[in-house]
């Protein structure tokens, strides 16, 4: 009988840690987006960016990724606008979400994209409208914007979002 206790013991122990080393490498991919769409749109609502990308996701996401996105613009006084990007080929096309609280701010986001320029490629040209390495709103001429340390990080988001290989999308 002994024997047999030792099996179960074994089994139990081999079946907790593989449930808690399975749960401790599974991010979902929804509710990933998702909080980063909440932090996101906590920013802009208390303006301090003028504009924020939703996490990119796969055309096939948006109805499971509206709905929950929807209630966080609202929630937060903010709107959102959903980019196509009908300049991507499909068989690579990813979309997300320009968030954003002033119209002025969507009009200048349509204005760079209007010019040929795509976030997926051409992110740089986007940085003033994500408010990245800049400052703006009142007070802002007496402060000298600058990165303290520029270090390489890792992509986290092409990590849990997309298959290998998927992003960054090569530009055709």
């Amino acid at each position: 009988m002994e024997e047999k206790t030792d099996l179960l013991e074994t089994w139990d122990y081999i079946r907790k840690n593989f449930v808690m080393n399975n749960l401790a490498n599974l991010i979902d991919r929804k509710f990933f987006i998702l909080g980063m769409m909440t932090a996101f749109a906590e920013c802009l609502a208390y303006e301090c960016k003028k504009a924020a990308f939703s996490p990119p996701f796969y055309p096939e996401d948006y109805g499971i990724v509206r709905p929950e996105a929807e209630k966080i613009a609202q929630d937060q006084g903010i709107y959102l606008w959903y980019e196509k990007n009908l300049d991507i080929p499909e068989n690579t096309r990813v979309n997300w979400f320009v968030m954003y609280k002033f119209q002025e701010v969507l009009d200048e986001y349509k204005t760079i994209r209007e010019q040929g320029f795509n976030p997926a490629w051409d992110f740089e040209k986007f940085y003033d409208l994500l408010s990245y390495g800049t400052v703006w709103g009142k007070g802002a001429y007496n402060i000298v914007p600058k990165m303290r340390k520029k270090k390489l990080t890792e992509d986290t988001v092409a990590r849990v979002l997309f298959k290998p290989g998927d992003w960054p999308i090569k530009k055709t």
